[in-house]
């Protein structure tokens, strides 16, 4: 089977690059995909021609690209080590053939590997971008006086006060040691005091889907004791199917109005992986996520549909995963 990359990093390259001035042989991605291939030709090239740094400042470029749900979602971290949990998540749903593995993690500071298959590691281009694209959302979550170095003691300093340094020639690029010395504080959503509870709960997850939430994360943002947040959520089903319901329906619109692949859409809504994902969206609608995004997606050049509240009561149709 072929093997694809995301879209969204394919043209964080390409926008990065230019910036520095590079002009790169490639065409633009079309969709969500682009081939492998396409991908690791793009990153050696550029790599051989002008070094590992224009790789490295790539994830400055994500800002300026249109809006993707999976970096958004990667964005909403909490913590540092939030962010390389909802990587390796997103990992698993694109299934992709490298990963970051986390060693170590502490307060102030975490350990991170880029592994592949035995006997087919990534290569120095591949790590360069990952890693860039990593320390730059380190950095946009709030974490303060990032460093990145590729040894732990006295190592060769990879990120400091916002800038990249390229890695001399030689050096191993799989292993990233990253600190901080704090994270900004969380911005806190104003408590729902006497308003509707469900509609409260339900617009703070929905701001954050991909977040592990529990019932006591969401009464601390609601500012009310776990308790009262579930009496209060009693007449609307609790906890568990206000949040059930606000995955499915952000799913269902991504379903309806964007090309965003299946796993990427599952991520940003905070499925655990694909086989839950189709479990789930399925016992809501009656229809696997393939055969919803069949059946109701949006034909081009007409305006986005309606979500999932006027969608999910039509019939179902057959379809597979």
């Amino acid at each position: 089977m072929d093997e694809f990359a995301s879209a969204v990093l394919v043209a964080a390259v390409q926008r990065a690059v230019a910036v520095d001035g590079i002009t790169v042989d490639a065409p633009l991605p079309g969709g969500a995909l682009v081939p492998l291939d396409m991908k690791r030709r793009l990153l050696a090239g550029i790599a051989d021609a002008h070094g590992l740094l224009p790789l490295l400042r790539v994830g400055l470029s994500l800002p300026a690209l249109p809006p993707d749900p999976a970096v958004s979602a990667l964005a909403a971290s909490r913590t540092p080590e939030d962010l390389f949990e909802r990587w390796s998540r997103l990992e698993r749903f694109t299934h992709s053939r490298h990963r970051v593995a986390v060693r170590e993690a502490g307060p102030e500071h975490l350990v991170a590997e880029h592994v592949g298959p035995p006997g087919a590691p990534p290569a120095p281009a591949e790590d360069a971008l990952i890693v860039g694209v990593l320390t730059s959302l380190v950095a946009a979550i709030g974490a303060r006086d990032v460093t990145v170095t590729f040894d732990r003691h006295d190592g060769v300093v990879l990120y400091r006060d916002g800038g990249f340094t390229a890695p001399p020639p030689g050096q191993g690029t799989a292993v990233w040691h990253f600190g901080w010395s704090s994270l900004a504080a969380p911005v806190r959503v104003v408590g729902m005091g006497g308003g509707d509870a469900a509609s409260s709960a339900r617009r703070v997850l929905a701001s954050n889907l991909a977040r592990r939430w529990t019932v006591d994360r969401l009464a601390a943002e609601l500012a009310v004791s776990p308790r009262s947040l579930q009496r209060r959520l009693g007449p609307s089903g609790g906890f568990t199917a206000l949040l059930a319901a606000a995955r499915a329906d952000t799913a269902a619109d991504l379903l309806m109005n964007s090309e965003h692949p299946l796993g990427i859409v599952g991520f940003a809504c905070g499925y655990a992986d694909q086989p839950h994902f189709t479990r789930e969206f399925k016992r809501r609608t009656a229809m696997t996520p393939a055969a919803y995004r069949s059946a109701f997606a949006r034909p081009a050049g007409q305006p986005p549909n309606d979500h999932l509240g006027h969608r999910a009561d039509r019939p179902a149709k057959a379809a597979s995963a």
